[in-house]
């Protein structure tokens, strides 16, 4: 069944594209049937007004987000041209023959050829370009323009802060190609917009991070106490962090975003713990691969770290940086250039972390490898310890459930509390004693098989048995 956002942005799009097929029409007749009518007039655009938007949808909630931005400066106007803007974007993905009166003009009449549609050898449908948008917007009305112009190209508006618009931001070199270039939507936004699906980037070397899924839940981690109690002030501020940013006071003296250092030994829930923080608020969390974003070449480290943020910025992504002290150990004495590039990488870090606006996780085996000013703007240090014989007793406990019960609990007790093995080492055995337990045709796992999995674990950490 289909959930009321979806409905809802169904219905805005629909009303959306209904409002521009009206626009081209009417601005078409205006050049066309009155050619002598003098120039556009920026009250003419009431003729073909705006329509109303249901709420409760990812468009409506762009739409109210540039308002919000617009501020005093807000007018019809500008919403009218942010929104046609948009319009042009989704009709190429959604209902392209809106365009057809224009098209057929075109071919018609070449000396109405204005409309700035981008001539694609490989591709024969219209493609609107900014002068489009102009064009429908302020034909010849030049102060008109000019507004639009600047309304559109303003690095800091939502549609090119949140790279709803792509064109727009990535022609740097002139405003001419600006106004030529093809228009459409990021691909994070046609997966929203289009087809209805938050956007996950695909791993590979434009995005070195993978997203970190799990299936289980809180109930399913073990931890001690005082770590459990750390992980509810992340829980507490994924939930508040809009109303928090709201207030005008701690909007001027803090910075946004949430900064948090997991450190302990290997296999103690750091990663599964990343996981479920981004399955409880909603938000998807990226493991960073740092064996593909540390390059030997000079520049080239900051440029893939620089890919990660840019490309996670505004999104409400969580950044998981997994044995993080490669990338953000301690700075060294500067003896060399090598030495003097390292450290330009860890103050580049330094400055993404900080202007991020969501929450960033690094994890490492120890706090003291972690370079002080990283420890400086952390808000939240947890550590993670290895599990004490009652949180292996319950780890085991928990997870030898179902059909993979032990015949014997006693010794699994007796395991416990010899030898110190941590969440992942336990998660070994189980998968060893489910394998062996499925092929010997057995119900439950016997002794010899728990045995053998126990000293099979042992054996691999080169302790004696």
């Amino acid at each position: 069944m289909k959930d009321i956002r979806f409905t809802q942005r169904t219905a805005a799009l629909d009303a959306e594209l209904e409002w521009l097929k009206y626009l081209i029409k009417w601005r078409l007749e205006f050049i066309t049937e009155t050619p002598n009518a003098g120039n556009f007039q920026e009250t003419d655009l009431r003729e073909v007004p705006l329509p109303e938007l249901p709420e409760n949808n990812d468009y409506y909630d762009l739409v109210h987000e540039m308002r919000h931005y617009a501020g005093e400066e807000a007018s019809y106007e500008r919403e009218y041209g942010e929104r046609c803007l948009m319009a042009l974007c989704f009709a190429v993905h959604l209902n392209p023959y809106v365009f057809t009166p224009m098209t057929a003009l075109e071919s018609r009449h070449p000396a109405h050829a204005l409309f700035g549609d981008y001539k694609n050898p490989y591709c024969a449908a219209f493609q609107p370009s900014l002068e489009t948008a102009l064009f429908l917007l302020a034909h010849n009305d030049v102060a008109l323009r000019q507004y639009f112009l600047q309304l559109f190209l303003d690095e800091n508006h939502p549609l090119n802060r949140y790279r709803v618009v792509i064109r727009l931001q990535e022609a740097e070199k002139s405003t001419i190609e600006a106004l030529v270039a093809p228009l459409d939507l990021s691909e994070e936004w046609t997966s929203l917009l289009v087809m209805g699906r938050p956007f996950i980037p695909r791993f590979g070397p434009t995005f070195p991070a993978q997203q970190v899924k799990t299936g289980l839940e809180w109930e399913d981690l073990v931890l001690g106490s005082d770590t459990r109690f750390a992980l509810e002030e992340l829980n507490i501020w994924l939930k508040e962090r809009g109303a928090l940013y709201k207030h005008a006071q701690l909007n001027r003296k803090v910075k946004k975003g949430f900064r948090a250092l997991f450190y302990g030994p290997s296999g103690t829930g750091k990663t599964l713990t990343a996981g479920l923080i981004g399955k409880e608020a909603g938000q998807p969390v990226f493991k960073v691969d740092l064996s593909v974003v540390i390059s030997k070449y000079i520049g080239e480290t900051e440029k893939n770290l620089a890919r990660i943020f840019d490309r996670a910025e505004n999104k409400n992504w969580i950044l998981f940086f997994d044995e993080a002290d490669a990338l953000f150990g301690k700075r060294t004495q500067t003896h060399s250039s090598n030495d003097r590039y390292a450290n330009q990488e860890v103050s580049f870090l330094l400055q993404r972390i900080e202007n991020y606006d969501g929450m960033i996780i690094l994890s490492s085996n120890l706090k003291s490898n972690m370079d002080p000013a990283f420890i400086r703007r952390f808000q939240s240090i947890i550590k993670f310890h290895m599990p004490n014989k009652t949180l292996r007793c319950e780890l085991f406990r928990r997870t030898f459930v179902g059909d993979y019960q032990l015949e014997d609990e006693a010794l699994m007790e007796q395991v416990a509390d010899k030898y110190s093995f941590n969440g992942a080492e336990i998660d070994n055995i189980y998968l060893h004693c489910a394998l062996m337990t499925s092929h010997l045709g057995h119900k439950k796992v016997s002794r010899d098989t728990f045995s053998g999995a126990v000293m099979k674990e042992l054996r691999k950490k080169g302790k004696s048995i």
